[in-house]
């Protein structure tokens, strides 16, 4: 089955967001795309790179990503996962989302793995989630998302493509170092399935959003200029890739 996936990045400055959600819903005017992947908290500024928690920050990123359905509903697009700031109770959510135009948002899981240093306190600013990433289905696909620092430390991939993913989606908010690309690489290599990981730039976040094939060549990369990548991909590739090394190896 032939299927379009993008991926993007997003500026790390609230105010250009309304320029990146009208570049990308002209982008698909004319050929709408099966997949987009939106990069972490897409739209908002990157406010964990405080280490103080702020109420009012945190208020308004939430009444920020509670209006993302009238940005999503004007792009062309089958399905767009990506994650948003979530109110729950006492809860502090940075929360993984499916869109699409038949059913709005539907809520997905809560990040798991919080890292907490200089550029990223995000323990200070959510709480944690489940660890356990799930297989979502959604018509023809089959995917899940590993959210940024879940890309690197977590173990699901091989667990996942054994459950029958297609595509890992992983919105980021990272710098330029190299082990982000080896980690999305590896992951397709570990799960046998697509990887689309899109991130931010500005200030300390680099840009360098990619789309990985199954035994982990990038297909497309997006650079300053060219902030939107697409690719047609042949999702029976998931099926034979996990008959071949390393996915054939017995646990």
């Amino acid at each position: 089955m032939i299927f379009r996936i993008s991926s993007c990045e997003f500026p790390d400055h609230a105010d250009l967001a309304v320029e990146m959600w009208q570049q990308l819903a002209a982008e698909f005017d004319r050929r709408p795309v099966d997949l987009l992947v939106l990069p972490e908290l897409a739209g908002v500024d990157s406010f964990w790179s405080s280490p103080t928690f702020d109420e009012a920050v945190w208020r308004r990123a939430v009444a920020t990503h509670a209006t993302l359905d009238e940005h999503l509903r004007r792009i062309a697009a089958k399905r767009i996962v990506g994650t948003r700031a979530v109110s729950e109770s006492a809860r502090r959510w940075n929360e993984t989302f499916l869109w699409t135009p038949e059913r709005g948002l539907v809520r997905g899981r809560a990040k798991a793995l919080l890292p907490q240093q200089e550029g990223g306190w995000e323990e200070t600013w959510f709480d944690r989630g489940s660890q356990h990433a799930e297989p979502v289905r959604d018509g023809a696909l089959c995917f899940s998302e590993l959210v940024c620092t879940e890309l690197m430390v977590s173990t699901a991939a091989r667990r996942l493509g054994q459950s029958g993913v297609q595509v890992i989606a992983a919105p980021r908010a990272t710098g330029d170092h190299p082990r982000w690309e080896v980690a999305a690489r590896m992951n397709a290599i570990a799960a046998g399935a697509f990887v689309v990981t899109a991130n931010r730039r500005g200030a300390t976040l680099a840009g360098g959003s990619w789309i990985v094939a199954p035994d982990g060549d990038v297909l497309a990369r997006t650079d300053e200029r060219n902030p939107i990548v697409t690719v047609d991909v042949d999702l029976a590739l998931v099926d034979s890739a996990r008959l071949t090394y390393p996915r054939n190896v017995r646990d």
